[in-house]
């Protein structure tokens, strides 16, 4: 039976996705074993004794989001990548507009960080004594920012796709977009800790994900199709 509407075809494409992955596992593989890897190397460096009360806790904020950013680094590229790599582009494109193809795929990538950030979180927070004030604050800021992280991520993917030194270009074209969301992130997971959740980084946040899925909607059959 053939799928037609926009919407079930993206949820074909994530699903597609999600069961490559759970047949290969390469990309949470990767992402977990960075993940746990990085968390452990920070528990030594930055453990609970190691600063202040008062400085730990920014710096607890901005430790999560280089891990998360670095994170998705590894496993979000491969998005279009893999495509790519076992030569299924090609039949992707025959079947799937642009816009399509990159929402299927955001929405993998979306659950894809929902994982990491599920085990990043919690595995900070014990490792080096981070107190979370308000679970449910920081559970909002995450969404939100992890929205945002994976357009990007994913319409960056697809630009890069077919290009050399794929990991190394996707990195550098990647941060410097993302510093804007990375900083509001970073305000607004402090704030949560603290056990409120701040506005004015939140609205940066929500701003930034409307933006960023303009752009990457409006751009997606230039940047899969061409």
């Amino acid at each position: 039976m053939r799928i037609s509407g926009p919407l079930p075809r993206a949820w074909a494409i994530c699903a597609k996705d999600a069961a490559q992955e759970a047949r290969q596992r390469i990309a949470l593989a990767s992402v977990l074993f960075f993940a746990a890897t990085a968390l452990t190397l920070v528990s030594f460096a930055i453990g609970p004794a190691g600063f202040a009360r008062e400085e730990r806790a920014t710096l607890h904020a901005a430790v999560l989001w280089i891990l998360l950013f670095f994170s998705t680094a590894t496993g979000l590229p491969r998005a279009f990548v893999r495509e790519e790599e076992t030569g299924t582009a090609l039949a992707l494109r025959k079947t799937a507009p642009g816009i399509t193809v990159l929402a299927g795929k955001t929405l993998f990538n979306y659950f894809l960080f929902a994982a990491i950030a599920a085990v990043t979180v919690p595995g900070l927070a014990i490792l080096v004594g981070w107190e979370i004030s308000s679970p449910g604050a920081l559970a909002v800021v995450l969404a939100a920012s992890g929205y945002g992280l994976t357009v990007v991520s994913t319409f960056l993917s697809a630009l890069v796709a077919r290009a050399g030194g794929k990991n190394v270009l996707f990195v550098l074209v990647c941060f410097p977009l993302l510093v804007p969301l990375l900083l509001a992130a970073i305000a607004a997971t402090l704030a949560a800790a603290g056990g409120e959740l701040a506005g004015a980084p939140l609205r940066v946040i929500l701003a930034y994900d409307g933006a960023a899925t303009c752009a990457a909607y409006l751009l997606a059959s230039a940047a899969w199709e061409e």
